[in-house]
């Protein structure tokens, strides 16, 4: 009888202390668990205070004057390159003027050649019977049909070029418009795709952290 009473005994102790450890342990985890969300909490917190102050010095000040696209457009399309420094593009403006200067000679270089092989076409046709020196010598250098392959090639090259120099004056008119849209534009390091973790207690009446939701969140700033 009493052998019975003391292993009924033991039983029961051996139960308890189980029941008392297990208990221990869902207290710590529930506590670890707790921490860590806090944690992310605070995390989040820190990085919208941050993004705002960012915001904060990104807008501006009410006394500065507003950059002006059109106006922009309007000063490159009356002078190239002068919309380029009005959007702080300085280095803009030797490549606008490299552009107008080279397609500039070549369209004048081209419809000087054409006017020469032009006049010394019509001399050797007697349609122009009082051409400068050169074209005269033009004409007895070269037949009829060769002064006329070499005046529609010239013709032909500085129309090109005349086209081309018009694009390029175009161009820089577009190009000041668009750096005057992008002036302000916002390129700070907001602009970015983040990851972060994800952690929410379940809902329930009373939130329980240890069965907690994790995952991944994406977000993407702009």
């Amino acid at each position: 009888m009493s052998r019975r009473f003391f292993l009924l005994f033991g039983l029961i102790v051996l139960l308890g202390f189980q029941k008392i450890e297990a208990q221990v342990i869902s207290v710590d985890t529930v506590s670890a668990t707790t921490i860590t969300a806090d944690t992310l909490i605070q995390e989040k917190t820190v990085k919208k205070t941050k993004k705002a102050q960012q915001a904060k010095k990104a807008q501006p000040s009410k006394n500065k004057k507003a950059h002006s696209p059109k106006k922009a457009t309007i000063m490159s399309a009356c002078l190239p390159g002068l919309g380029q420094i009005y959007n702080r593009k300085w280095w803009k403006v030797p490549i606008v003027y490299a552009g107008l200067g080279g397609l500039g000679y070549l369209s004048y270089s081209n419809y000087s050649s054409y006017k020469l092989y032009l006049d010394a076409y019509r001399y050797s046709t007697n349609d122009f019977p009082e051409a400068g020196p050169q074209a005269v010598e033009l004409s007895q250098r070269y037949t009829s049909e060769q002064l006329q392959t070499y005046k529609e090639s010239y013709r032909h090259d500085f129309e090109l070029y005349t086209i081309l120099l018009t694009a390029w004056y175009g161009l820089n008119i577009i190009d000041a418009c668009v750096d005057g849209h992008l002036y302000s534009y916002d390129i700070s390091d907001d602009l970015s795709f983040s990851i972060d973790p994800y952690l929410k207690p379940m809902e329930t009446p009373v939130p329980i952290p240890q069965y907690a939701q994790v995952g991944l969140s994406f977000k993407l700033n702009f």
